[in-house]
């Protein structure tokens, strides 16, 4: 689930989401497009307001393949 798809079905703009968490409208929109990575703290605090788990959200998903041998 892309971040900006479950604040739109929040019905939650970026400016409203940025003062609940307490940070800049510019580092919500760059949390948002992937630019930046959330703390551990205001990610759940997104996911909170959202009503998501963040284990859901691509921009904050792995990107790298695993280097593991089986």
């Amino acid at each position: 689930m892309r971040l900006v798809d479950a604040r739109k079905q929040a019905g939650v703009s970026q400016e409203q989401l940025s003062r609940i968490i307490s940070v800049s409208l510019k580092h919500y929109q760059n949390i948002e497009h992937g630019l930046s990575v959330p703390t551990v703290t205001i990610a759940l605090h997104i996911c909170e307001i959202l009503g998501i788990d963040p284990r859901e959200i691509d921009e904050w998903k792995e990107r790298r393949t695993p280097n593991i041998k089986l």
